[in-house]
């Protein structure tokens, strides 16, 4: 992997810090929440670590890993956050040793009740360079979203209310600046308004505006009809649509329909429809679904920081179902015109719990030659034996057909576990599998890898125990 580079890593620390300074300060509301950490260590081997059909090659793999969580959820602060180091070694030698970061964070201030608010969200992880490669530690790199910024609220009568906002938001790519067009990093100013008509307590309509501009560093690469390429270092983007929210303690629906313009000063000018719908019902107390549709423009931090947002937000009961499907996890910042469409199912009783979930997407990217079409899948299982000790099983497959060139991957991987709970503090999982590519018209692409993992963990509670699972 590629080693972290010192701004990357100063960037880390400085979010934790101010976090930590933030919540210390005579300004900010006292943190009383929930506290949870927790440490591991996991042994693997990989029968192709490289995921090569021309150089497959075993290797096992030792992770020592550390973190801490949090959630609290008061009248003045709904804060979130998960965070972790590890610490990979590879004995044989096949890839050099590595550090990598996990951040999950989120928060909502309110400043004062139904007027101000400051809200911040954080995400830092490992993303692919690469779409069409596999997924390797050569093929990833690290990525930071940053996303915050005060909103006002005036109400003007029982139920009309004006919303006015501004957010400054940050993408970070380790090495953007030198590995390719679409990789740089970008900084961006938004500034939002809606009007908000309250129908009924659960449902309220609303006008929404957001006036958007993104400079990138160094500037991005644009391809014209004709071939000749161009630099343009800032674009600006408007986004005005109509909402329909319902919210309801076991029925959550959104409707978003509108216009979206973006102008790239030195590249070409966008145009196109913003339509969304997602609705989560708790069918009954054990079965919940999901459903989600879009078509609009996005990019690679929109997607991030939207996808984790919906991810912590207080889950309605028997939710179960695993987070939002946002574009495919990759470093390239560039816009990109998105259609999806998702289903989910989870029901989860008492000793058994299952989960089905089922999406297809379309992705054109506005500079880069990065387009593709998907399709894929997840059936999940879990069956709990006695309070120590659980089993679980998945099988996945996705479809990934390159517009751009000519490649088409179908990926496979399944698998079992063991969770056994050793003590109130201490768990043991064992977990083997196996991951396979088949391409069709690219036949070094195909391999196959078959794991087996053993990990060791320790938690002081939930709230850490369910990352250090992952």
């Amino acid at each position: 992997m590629i080693k972290a580079s010192r701004p990357n890593t100063c960037w880390f620390g400085t979010c934790c810090i101010a976090i930590l300074c933030w919540a210390g300060s005579g300004g900010a509301p006292v943190l009383a929440g929930q506290y949870d950490a927790g440490l591991g260590y996991t042994l693997s081997h990989d029968s192709n670590i490289r995921l090569s059909s021309a150089d497959p090659r075993a290797e096992w793999t030792e992770q020592v890993f550390g973190g801490l969580a949090y959630e609290e959820s008061s009248s003045e602060l709904y804060a979130r956050l998960v965070a972790q180091v590890e610490r990979r070694h590879f004995v044989r030698h096949t890839y050099e040793d590595d550090t990598g970061f996990f951040l999950d964070s989120a928060a909502v201030w309110t400043i004062s009740p139904r007027q101000f608010i400051w809200s911040f969200e954080d995400v830092f992880r490992e993303a692919n360079l690469s779409l069409s490669a596999p997924d390797t530690p050569t093929n990833r790199t690290k990525t930071n979203s940053l996303s915050t910024g005060p909103e006002f609220t005036f109400r003007v009568n029982p139920t009309d209310t004006p919303v006015i906002g501004a957010r400054y938001g940050r993408y970070y790519v380790q090495g953007g600046g030198t590995s390719g067009p679409g990789l740089g990093d970008s900084e961006r100013y938004t500034i939002y308004t809606r009007w908000l008509h309250q129908i009924s307590a659960p449902t309220t309509l609303s006008l929404n505006f957001a006036a958007t501009r993104i400079h990138f560093a160094p500037p991005a690469l644009y391809t014209d009809p004709a071939g000749d390429t161009h630099l343009f270092s800032s674009l600006s983007r408007e986004d005005l649509f109509f909402r329909y929210e319902r919210l309801l303690p076991f029925n959550r629906q959104t409707l978003d329909v509108g216009t979206t313009r973006i102008v790239q000063y030195g590249g070409q000018h966008l145009s196109g429809r913003l339509a969304r719908y997602t609705a989560q019902l708790s069918l009954t107390s054990e079965s919940s679904l999901r459903v989600s549709l879009a078509d609009q423009f996005s990019d690679t931090y929109s997607d991030t920081v939207t996808a984790f947002s919906i991810s912590t937000m207080p889950a309605i009961q028997g939710e179960t179902v695993a987070a939002p499907l946002a574009v495919a996890n990759t470093t390239a910042g560039d816009v990109y015109h998105s259609r999806r469409g998702e289903l989910a199912y989870a029901n989860r009783g008492e000793r058994f719990g299952y989960s089905l979930q089922g999406y297809v997407r379309r992705v054109d990217y506005a500079n880069i030659p990065q387009d593709y079409s998907e399709k894929g899948g997840r059936i999940s299982t879990s069956w709990l034996f006695s309070v120590e000790a659980q089993a679980y099983a998945f099988t996945q497959y996705m479809k990934r057909s390159f517009s751009s060139f000519d490649e088409e991957d179908a990926d496979r991987s399944r698998g079992v576990g063991v969770i056994y709970r050793l003590g109130r503090a201490l768990t043991l999982t064992l977990e083997a599998g196996q991951t396979e590519r088949q391409s069709t018209t690219v036949p070094q692409s195909t391999f196959v890898d078959r794991r087996a993992m053993l990990l060791l963990g320790y938690s002081t509670g939930p709230l850490y125990a369910a990352r250090s699972r992952r």
